[in-house]
């Protein structure tokens, strides 16, 4: 099955000249717009034959953005099926050190969540993801008072 990809796709002798650091934000950026592309979601095996990256980078990548909650990934049996993170509606940003917090709602076919992304300015001068951690909402208010009793 073909797969949907973004226009502006680097040919492989590009990509091979781009330093270590920039081909690992290309690939993160490029994995994000693939699955914006295809949001009934897609499997690692669909994006290699696609694109020609290995599967161990795009497993690498994929790992990544699932664990900081910039994409979902749902897993049937031994395969994983990886989609878009949904529909994002920012709320507020937190500034502490050389972090910035940011705190959105995210809705997909799975319901509403809160999501709070910590990110920090890469080495092309971007704010980028480094953790992030979704919520469903519905657990919001007794994650509020545990967090009340942590304070006090």
């Amino acid at each position: 099955m073909a797969i949907n990809l973004p226009k502006d796709i680097l040919q492989k002798e590009a990509f091979k000249t781009l330093p270590a650091k920039e081909k690992e934000e290309y690939i993160s950026s490029l994995l994000k717009k693939i699955l914006e592309l295809n949001p009934d979601g897609i499997t690692i095996s669909q994006i290699k034959e696609a694109t020609g990256l290995t599967y161990s980078t795009l497993w690498h990548h994929l790992e990544v953005l699932s664990c900081t909650a910039q994409v979902r990934k749902v897993s049937r049996g031994n395969l994983d099926i990886y989609h878009p993170s949904g529909a994002l509606s920012h709320l507020n940003d937190y500034a502490k050190g050389k972090s910035l917090y940011a705190v959105s709602t995210v809705e997909n076919s799975e319901g509403k969540f809160v999501c709070i992304h910590e990110k920090r300015e890469n080495r092309s001068g971007n704010q980028t993801v480094c953790r992030g951690i979704s919520i469903p909402v519905e657990f919001i208010d007794n994650l509020i008072k545990d967090i009340s009793k942590i304070k006090r």
